[in-house]
Order: C-alpha cells, then structure tokens, then sequence
C-alpha cells in the first residue's frame, strides 16, 4: 500500500481499502449466497468500477438481468475499461486489507470469505455509503447469475 502522506486526502478518503473492501466483501458474499460457489478472482477487478461510478450505481436495479440493464444503459459503458484501470490498485488495496485481517483467503483462483467484516450500523452511515453496499450485493447476484466469467467481462466491454 501507498503511504497515506503521499495520497491526495480526497482520494485517501474516498477510496479507502477499508472501504473500499467492504463493498468487495458484500459482492463476494453476496455472489456465494446466490449461487454456492466460491467467487471467481478476477470478477473482483469489475466490482469498484461499477459501484463508485454513481451514474453507474443509481442505474442499477437488481431485479434486471445484467445483459438487458446494459442494453437498456449503454452509456454505463462508457469510460468504463478506463475506470476499472484505474482502480485495479485500490482493488490490489482493498484485497490485501480483506487478506491480512483473515476476512478472505484465495483458493483454487477463487476468493473465499472466512471471516466477518464488521460495518458500521447501517442507521448511522450516510446514504450513499448505504447505497453502495445495497448495490454491491446486487452486482455480486448479477455476477452469479451470468455464468462465465469471460462472458461477464465481455458483457462490460474489458477483458481480463
């Protein structure tokens, strides 16, 4: 991890690993709830990409197949394999946080939750943050009922 000093404060503050990896965190559990299987490792690099992007976040509705939502709002695609460049450091950030505190391992190139995240309670954190979560959870749904995780990266227009 990058020294906390040489980071502009509003990057340190928004795109803290802890964070960062509680929005990961909820889209792996929420992937194996739905279709009891381990999370696949390299759909992790899409989920921060799609959540942070606030256009991209208040778009989605988890009750849309994520084939049809895309179709219906290509303009989420835009920019897209650029943002997710962009964060695969605070991805690598955020796994390693979720690593060191034993809340993840890998296994076989997939992520597995072995431990709790412990979150604020949802009524003392801000709307957006609750919003961030909520939908975490729907792209970890999306991700389990989309099979392959190639189709899932070409569906987003990046490969991995």
């Amino acid at each position: 991890m990058r020294n906390w000093d040489k980071r502009c404060r509003e990057i340190a503050y928004l795109l803290n690993p802890a964070f960062c990896a509680g929005i990961i965190f909820e889209t792996i559990t929420s992937y194996y709830n739905e279709k009891k299987q381990q999370f696949p490792f390299p759909l992790v690099y899409l989920v921060l990409p799609i959540v942070l992007h606030k256009k991209t976040r208040e778009s989605i509705n988890s009750r849309t197949h994520m084939k049809v939502f895309l179709q219906r709002n290509p303009e989420c695609l835009v920019g897209f394999a650029e943002r997710a460049k962009d964060l695969v450091v605070i991805t690598n950030e955020s796994l390693e946080f979720l690593l060191k505190c034993n809340i993840i391992r890998f296994k076989n190139g997939t992520l597995e939750v072995q431990g709790l995240l412990k979150k604020k309670l949802q009524n003392t954190m801000d709307d957006e943050i609750v919003d961030c979560y909520k939908k975490a959870n729907s792209i970890g749904k999306w991700f389990a009922r989309n099979g392959m995780v190639e189709n899932i990266y070409q569906c987003w227009g990046v490969r991995p």
